[in-house]
């Protein structure tokens, strides 16, 4: 493991992408709250231009390191990239477990947005049956309502399914990339998926 700068103007290249080469990994460390640029530590960059990296020569090295780091320091987490660095979203993304239910794209995420798109199904369901057995009126709100509980639904579903097609890409991305081992997902090591603000 080697620590570097990202941008070094006395370096040549300057930049860490000049440097990394094929089969090898790199780590960034962020604060989990705020996700300001921090080192292994947990120490926040005091400027732009003092933020490092970490290379790592295998993703085995590069995991191990980085899930005890945030085992001992529970506010970092580790975005690790392959050579091809920021041009694809990370490889995994190592935080502690204690705070993997805060990454959005985990798995109980997902399962929340398919139960949320299964009651919301439910409910419209039984506003339009309501409104159907109402032998004289005909209520326009439960209808209006029924809909956009449908339509809600959709975008969970769609977002669920984003979210399962981008854990599936970054598993093949990284079984390329490891070809002779496998890393097995837990909750520790997530696909990156950044919260909308």
């Amino acid at each position: 493991m080697r620590t570097i700068r990202v941008h070094d103007p006395q370096r040549q290249p300057a930049n860490w992408t000049g440097l990394i080469r094929p089969g090898q990994f790199v780590a960034f460390a962020r604060l989990l709250d705020g996700g300001g640029s921090c080192d292994a530590e947990g120490r926040p960059v005091a400027s732009p231009s003092d933020t490092t990296c970490l290379f790592f020569d295998t993703m085995d090295e590069a995991a191990s390191f980085c899930s005890e780091r945030a085992r001992l320091n529970p506010a970092v987490s580790f975005d690790i990239f392959d050579h091809e660095g920021r041009s694809n979203p990370p490889l995994l993304v190592v935080v502690d477990p204690s705070r993997a239910s805060k990454l959005s794209g985990n798995r109980r995420t997902i399962r929340l947005y398919q139960c949320a798109a299964a009651a919301l199904v439910a409910g419209a369901l039984g506003l339009f049956w309501w409104d159907w057995t109402q032998e004289r009126d005909f209520l326009v709100l439960p209808t209006v309502l029924g809909v956009n509980m449908l339509l809600a639904a959709g975008r969970l579903l769609q977002m669920s399914s984003a979210n399962s097609a981008a854990e599936r890409a970054r598993q093949e991305r990284l079984a390329r990339a490891m070809p002779a081992t496998r890393i097995a997902t837990t909750d520790a090591c997530l696909p990156h998926r950044r919260s909308e603000k």
